[in-house]
């Protein structure tokens, strides 16, 4: 690791040299902009976020219903900019100074006597925690602390990586090197009795990714480029006994964008994944043979991907197709849930009609997963169709359809397919006190699970929710509203209802520098033949403005629920109460 810092701090110094070499025009000594000396300047914002959650269960001894969030969370944001001549660097620091688990692996047990709580150094990179600084001179820039960089869509996607960078852009030239940790260790852990709910923690090995992107690019034109990135899961980085196995991947990929001013773009990129599903094997592959870049072993395997697509932009429509494919092996850093082994191609569209009161926004495509075996190959309709129409100045009417699914590549071959279907007019209208909203939306969603040769899961909901809101003219700050919806849920062998009756009202006081809000919920559920349930939301939230910069927020949420006698509760009486309180400071300074 010292070899590429050593690396980094040369080309930064070059860089740096360079740029202070670029001339920059002769200016007459008495003229303005040479009177006119550069100076610090800071801008930014700065907040401090508290909550505090409190629930009460009864039975107390019932496990029904199980703590959503820490019982105490506070929060730091502090977001300055520090500007000084043609110096710009940007600071993002925002922390809990709480040393827990809870909203990172291994998925908020911290907050429990007994369960290892993060170190300092695991605080420091955790990805909930942000601590990052972007000095940049010119066409140099500095990449410190947590950075989420997205090189391409099949080398890295977009996830938070803590450590250190560079990204050069010198003319058209394109240079961004990352070295960092985007996965933090930790140890596994049994501690629990027998039967506990909280399940058995394998462990988390540390994975170390070094990325690089060099290429050609300008601006709102074209892009090309090559990159190159690495991840590394450390094996030695926990000493507990686990399961998991450690992994490696080497990434190479060369992606191209273009556009021009007519209209027409395209972008493509063709990846190559090198991945080792277990470091822990001794056994070195002979068939494959990566040095350097990687050591092969017996769990290695090479894989490819591809995507393209182009178009074309009108001014009422566009029209434009693409396709994608990726192969059993492949693998990315980015998207640990990628469904590879699949064929896509898809066309999509967007277009006005009737003098531009219709857009239309339709995709249609098929995919083929399991494409690598002729006998489990499948054929899946992807649909997406959104309309909106405004036929006039009271009615409009907004309709969409969506198709899409997923298939595992293993021998049982695992598949669902959900479709989505929702519409939703709505009418306004007006006399000389008031304007009033009328909105009516139907959803309906099916969901089905298909595992070939032993079962079929159905899943079917219907959602109806009709809304009021009027608004005043001789009071604009009163906003009431007014809610039903009703909610129905049928799977195999079970159904749900919900009826839900809701209440909203807002109240804006500029003189007083005041703005309220409030929200009461009921609803009303019933499982299959059991009683019903009952539960209370009730909100209110404000926003006090002490001067310009700075503001006041405080929120208060209760919830009480009411569990009818349903199978899955040990009582009749089972029930809970909640409750969270929210507060807020928030200052922006600089001008």
């Amino acid at each position: 690791m010292m070899k590429f810092r050593c690396i980094l701090l040369i080309i930064f110094y070059l860089a740096l040299k360079v740029n202070g070499q670029i001339k920059e025009p002769l200016q007459d000594p008495t003229s303005a902009d040479s009177l006119n000396k550069p100076s610090l300047k800071v801008k930014g914002t700065f907040g401090i976020f508290y909550e505090n959650y409190n629930l009460a269960p009864r039975p107390t001894s019932s496990s029904f219903y199980s703590q959503r969030k820490p019982w105490n969370l506070l929060r730091v944001s502090f977001q300055p900019t520090f500007t000084y001549g043609k110096f710009k660097m940007p600071v993002n620091i925002g922390f809990s100074p709480m040393r827990t688990n809870y909203g990172s692996a291994p998925f908020g047990f911290g907050t429990i006597a007994g369960f290892p709580k993060q170190s300092y150094k695991q605080w420091l990179a955790n990805p909930a925690n942000v601590f990052s600084a972007n000095p940049s001179y010119k066409w140099t820039e500095l990449m410190l602390g947590t950075q989420y960089i997205r090189l391409s869509e099949l080398s890295t996607g977009d996830m938070g990586i803590f450590g250190y960078g560079i990204s050069l852009k010198p003319g058209n030239i394109r240079f961004k090197f990352f070295d960092g940790q985007s996965q933090q260790a930790f140890e596994p852990f049994s501690g629990f009795p027998a039967g506990s709910i909280f399940p058995t923690f394998q462990g988390i090995y540390s994975r170390r990714i070094i990325m690089t992107q060099i290429g050609l690019e300008k601006e709102g034109l074209y892009f090309a480029g090559f990159n190159i990135v690495k991840g590394k899961d450390k094996p030695a980085s926990i000493l507990g006994s686990t399961s998991i196995n450690p992994h490696e991947n080497l990434i190479v990929s060369f992606n191209a964008k273009i556009q021009n001013a007519r209209g027409w773009y395209g972008q493509t990129e063709i990846a190559t994944s090198f991945y080792t599903n277990n470091l822990k094997i001794g056994f070195a592959n002979p068939d494959l043979d990566y040095k350097p870049f990687l050591k092969a072993n017996l769990s290695t395997f090479r894989d490819h991907a591809f995507q393209a697509s182009f178009g074309r932009k009108y001014k009422n429509f566009d029209l434009g197709a693409g396709v994608k494919w990726f192969g059993p092996g492949f693998s990315t850093m980015g998207y640990n849930f990628l469904q590879n082994d699949r064929l896509d191609y898809y066309f999509n569209s967007r277009f006005n009609l009737f003098k531009r009161k219709t857009n239309v926004m339709a995709n249609i495509g098929q995919r083929h997963a399991s494409w690598s075996s002729s006998s489990l190959r499948t054929k899946q309709l992807l649909v997406n169709l959104n309309t909106f129409t405004q036929f006039n100045d009271n009615w409009s009417l907004n309709a969409s359809y969506n198709n899409f699914g997923f298939q595992t590549t293993a021998i049982v071959g695992i598949k669902n397919i959900g479709s989505d279907l929702g519409i939703n007019p709505a009418y306004v209208w007006a006399n000389s006190k008031m304007s009033n909203l009328l909105s009516i939306s139907y959803n309906w969603s099916k969901y089905q699970e298909i595992i070939p040769s032993i079962a079929s899961f159905n899943n079917n909901t219907h959602t109806g929710l009709i809304l009021y809101a009027p608004s005043f003219y001789q009071k604009p700050d009163f906003s009431p509203d007014f809610s039903l919806m009703y909610f129905k849920n049928k799977t195999n062998p079970n159904s749900m209802s919900l009826l839900s009756v809701g209440s909203g009202l807002g109240l804006k006081k500029p003189k007083n520098k005041l703005s309220l809000k409030g929200q009461f919920l009921y609803n009303y559920t019933r499982i299959a033949s059991f009683t019903n349930s009952n539960s209370v939301t009730a909100t209110l939230s404000g926003d006090y403005k002490f001067s310009k910069k700075l503001i006041w927020n405080l929120a208060m949420t209760g919830n009480f629920n009411k569990y009818g006698a349903t199978f899955i509760f040990p009582s009749t009486n089972s029930r809970f109460t909640e409750s969270m309180l929210r507060t807020s400071f928030n200052y922006k300074f600089g001008k």
